[in-house]
């Protein structure tokens, strides 16, 4: 969750997005496409801060998250954050969507039963993550 909104009521659609140090380019750049749509995003690189306990803040990201996005990487692949925050969501039963750069669905064992977008379609991810921002303000209407 963003530092700012840590005691605040979130109200925005919060999308978890999970994703291995060395692509951390990527993931900014999904963020600032996620962001443009209206829903906030809770990123290590801005949502961890020095002296912070990782593992807490990683599942206060999770528990708050309407839903996550998981960059697999050949990186991810070798990350052993990204396989923890996976479990988390699991657990809690998110809306996870696997994005795949360069790496087939079976190279991550515990994403291989969910339908994954292929980097290169991240649109089509954009089209379906505005359809669930736009029922979840409905609901909330």
């Amino acid at each position: 969750m963003p530092k700012s909104s840590k005691r605040q009521k979130r109200s925005r659609y919060l999308v978890f997005v999970s994703h291995s140090s060395v692509d951390a380019w990527i993931a900014k750049v999904m963020v600032e496409k996620i962001e443009a749509l209206g829903a906030d995003c809770w990123l290590d690189e801005k949502d961890l801060g020095g002296g912070d306990v990782i593992v807490e803040d990683i599942r206060r990201g999770i528990n708050a998250c309407d839903e996550a996005l998981i960059l697999i990487s050949p990186n991810s692949v070798k990350s052993k954050w990204v396989p923890f925050e996976i479990g988390g969501l699991r657990q809690l039963e998110k809306h996870v969507t696997p994005i795949f750069n360069n790496v087939k669905a079976q190279q991550m064992e515990p994403l291989k039963d969910i339908k994954g977008i292929d980097l290169n379609s991240f649109d089509e991810f954009l089209a379906q993550l505005r359809r669930r921002i736009s029922q979840a303000q409905r609901r909330k209407a």
